[in-house]
Protein backbone atom coordinates (compact mmCIF):
# COMPACT_ATOMS: atom_id res chain seq x y z
CA UNK A 1 0.00 0.00 0.00
CA UNK A 2 1.20 3.49 -0.84
CA UNK A 3 1.20 6.21 1.83
CA UNK A 4 -1.19 9.08 1.32
CA UNK A 5 0.34 12.26 -0.10
CA UNK A 6 0.61 15.22 2.29
CA UNK A 7 -2.30 17.64 2.20
CA UNK A 8 -1.74 20.77 0.09
CA UNK A 9 -0.58 23.86 2.02
CA UNK A 10 -3.46 25.95 3.24
CA UNK A 11 -3.73 29.18 1.36
CA UNK A 12 -4.80 32.18 3.41
CA UNK A 13 -8.16 33.51 2.48
CA UNK A 14 -8.35 36.84 0.79
CA UNK A 15 -10.31 38.16 3.74
CA UNK A 16 -7.45 37.31 6.14
CA UNK A 17 -4.97 38.97 3.79
CA UNK A 18 -7.10 42.12 3.63
CA UNK A 19 -7.41 42.23 7.43
CA UNK A 20 -3.64 41.78 7.80
CA UNK A 21 -3.09 44.62 5.33
CA UNK A 22 -5.40 46.89 7.32
CA UNK A 23 -3.57 45.99 10.55
CA UNK A 24 -0.19 46.83 9.00
CA UNK A 25 -1.51 50.15 7.68
CA UNK A 26 -3.04 51.11 11.04
CA UNK A 27 0.25 50.29 12.80
CA UNK A 28 2.07 52.51 10.31
CA UNK A 29 -0.33 55.33 11.12
CA UNK A 30 0.41 54.92 14.86
CA UNK A 31 4.18 55.13 14.30
CA UNK A 32 4.69 58.09 11.98
CA UNK A 33 7.70 58.36 9.76
CA UNK A 34 10.35 60.93 10.51
CA UNK A 35 9.11 63.27 7.80
CA UNK A 36 5.50 63.09 9.05
CA UNK A 37 6.59 63.59 12.67
CA UNK A 38 8.56 66.68 11.65
CA UNK A 39 5.62 68.08 9.64
CA UNK A 40 7.50 67.51 6.39
CA UNK A 41 10.52 69.63 7.38
CA UNK A 42 13.24 67.12 8.16
CA UNK A 43 16.55 68.89 8.83
CA UNK A 44 19.47 67.84 6.66
CA UNK A 45 21.80 65.36 8.29
CA UNK A 46 25.15 67.09 8.52
CA UNK A 47 27.07 64.04 9.66
CA UNK A 48 26.58 60.49 8.46
CA UNK A 49 27.61 58.56 11.57
CA UNK A 50 28.23 59.51 15.17
CA UNK A 51 31.93 59.80 15.97
CA UNK A 52 32.98 57.97 19.11
CA UNK A 53 35.61 59.19 21.59
CA UNK A 54 38.09 56.38 21.25
CA UNK A 55 41.85 56.72 21.48
CA UNK A 56 43.61 53.81 19.87
CA UNK A 57 46.79 52.88 18.11
CA UNK A 58 46.66 52.58 14.35
CA UNK A 59 48.91 52.67 11.29
CA UNK A 60 48.25 55.31 8.66
CA UNK A 61 50.58 55.19 5.65
CA UNK A 62 50.76 57.22 2.48
CA UNK A 63 49.60 55.13 -0.48
CA UNK A 64 52.31 56.40 -2.83
CA UNK A 65 55.43 55.50 -0.80
CA UNK A 66 54.01 53.65 2.29
CA UNK A 67 55.60 56.22 4.59
CA UNK A 68 54.05 56.39 8.08
CA UNK A 69 51.79 59.43 8.46
CA UNK A 70 50.21 58.80 11.89
CA UNK A 71 49.83 56.16 14.57
CA UNK A 72 47.28 57.53 17.10
CA UNK A 73 43.54 57.92 16.50
CA UNK A 74 41.45 60.38 18.52
CA UNK A 75 37.97 59.36 17.42
CA UNK A 76 36.41 56.78 15.17
CA UNK A 77 33.21 56.11 13.25
CA UNK A 78 32.28 53.49 10.65
CA UNK A 79 32.85 56.16 8.00
CA UNK A 80 36.21 57.55 9.11
CA UNK A 81 38.81 58.35 11.74
CA UNK A 82 40.60 61.40 13.17
CA UNK A 83 44.35 60.76 13.39
CA UNK A 84 47.06 62.88 15.05
CA UNK A 85 49.64 63.78 12.40
CA UNK A 86 52.20 66.48 11.69
CA UNK A 87 52.51 65.53 8.02
CA UNK A 88 51.74 68.18 5.41
CA UNK A 89 49.08 66.50 3.30
CA UNK A 90 46.50 67.99 0.99
CA UNK A 91 42.79 67.18 1.23
CA UNK A 92 42.07 64.25 -1.06
CA UNK A 93 45.42 62.53 -0.48
CA UNK A 94 45.11 58.74 -0.49
CA UNK A 95 46.25 56.75 2.54
CA UNK A 96 46.19 53.19 3.90
CA UNK A 97 44.69 52.76 7.38
CA UNK A 98 45.05 49.68 9.64
CA UNK A 99 43.65 49.38 13.15
CA UNK A 100 42.25 46.85 15.60
CA UNK A 101 39.45 47.98 17.90
CA UNK A 102 36.93 45.27 18.64
CA UNK A 103 36.94 42.56 21.29
CA UNK A 104 37.88 40.07 18.59
CA UNK A 105 41.35 40.12 17.02
CA UNK A 106 40.05 41.58 13.75
CA UNK A 107 42.23 44.00 11.83
CA UNK A 108 40.43 46.65 9.83
CA UNK A 109 42.42 47.55 6.71
CA UNK A 110 41.11 50.13 4.28
CA UNK A 111 42.02 52.84 1.84
CA UNK A 112 41.14 56.35 3.03
CA UNK A 113 41.29 59.92 1.78
CA UNK A 114 42.03 63.08 3.73
CA UNK A 115 38.64 64.78 4.21
CA UNK A 116 39.74 67.62 6.52
CA UNK A 117 42.77 68.98 8.32
CA UNK A 118 42.56 70.12 11.95
CA UNK A 119 45.32 72.66 12.51
CA UNK A 120 45.18 72.40 16.31
CA UNK A 121 44.66 76.12 16.97
CA UNK A 122 41.60 75.82 19.20
CA UNK A 123 42.22 75.38 22.93
CA UNK A 124 40.37 72.06 23.06
CA UNK A 125 42.27 70.51 20.13
CA UNK A 126 44.71 67.74 20.95
CA UNK A 127 47.08 68.91 18.23
CA UNK A 128 47.30 68.82 14.45
CA UNK A 129 45.15 66.02 13.06
CA UNK A 130 43.79 64.60 9.82
CA UNK A 131 40.15 63.65 9.34
CA UNK A 132 40.12 60.57 7.11
CA UNK A 133 37.15 59.13 5.20
CA UNK A 134 37.21 55.37 4.64
CA UNK A 135 36.91 54.44 0.98
CA UNK A 136 37.19 50.66 0.76
CA UNK A 137 36.07 49.31 4.14
CA UNK A 138 33.90 46.24 3.39
CA UNK A 139 30.29 46.42 4.53
CA UNK A 140 30.73 43.44 6.89
CA UNK A 141 33.68 45.17 8.58
CA UNK A 142 31.67 48.39 8.78
CA UNK A 143 28.81 46.49 10.44
CA UNK A 144 31.16 44.86 12.99
CA UNK A 145 32.75 48.25 13.72
CA UNK A 146 29.35 49.94 14.12
CA UNK A 147 28.25 47.27 16.60
CA UNK A 148 31.44 47.63 18.65
CA UNK A 149 31.32 51.45 18.67
CA UNK A 150 27.78 51.48 20.10
CA UNK A 151 29.25 50.82 23.55
CA UNK A 152 31.58 53.85 23.41
CA UNK A 153 30.38 57.41 24.22
CA UNK A 154 30.21 59.98 21.41
CA UNK A 155 32.75 62.77 21.10
CA UNK A 156 31.92 66.16 22.57
CA UNK A 157 31.30 68.97 20.06
CA UNK A 158 34.44 71.06 19.55
CA UNK A 159 32.87 74.10 17.93
CA UNK A 160 29.78 76.25 18.14
CA UNK A 161 26.71 75.20 16.14
CA UNK A 162 26.26 76.95 12.77
CA UNK A 163 24.45 80.32 12.82
CA UNK A 164 21.34 78.97 11.06
CA UNK A 165 20.93 76.33 13.77
CA UNK A 166 21.42 78.93 16.53
CA UNK A 167 18.74 81.15 14.98
CA UNK A 168 16.20 78.30 15.14
CA UNK A 169 16.85 77.61 18.82
CA UNK A 170 15.05 80.66 20.09
CA UNK A 171 16.00 82.90 23.03
CA UNK A 172 18.44 81.75 25.69
CA UNK A 173 16.37 82.27 28.84
CA UNK A 174 19.16 81.23 31.19
CA UNK A 175 21.45 83.93 29.76
CA UNK A 176 18.64 86.52 30.03
CA UNK A 177 18.06 85.69 33.75
CA UNK A 178 21.80 85.88 34.46
CA UNK A 179 21.93 89.32 32.81
CA UNK A 180 18.89 90.55 34.80
CA UNK A 181 20.36 89.29 38.09
CA UNK A 182 23.82 90.59 37.24
CA UNK A 183 25.40 87.17 37.64
CA UNK A 184 28.14 86.27 35.19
Amino acid sequence: MHPLPPPPPRMPSTRAAVERGRLVQSLRMLTPSLSRAACGKVPANRRGEIRRALRLGCRVRRLADLRLVGDRALDLSPQGVLVLSDEDLDPGAELLVSFITSDFPIWFDTRATVARIVEGRRPRDSGRALGLRFESLPSVSRLILRGHLRKIPPTLPQREPPPDLLARRGPDYARMIREICGVS
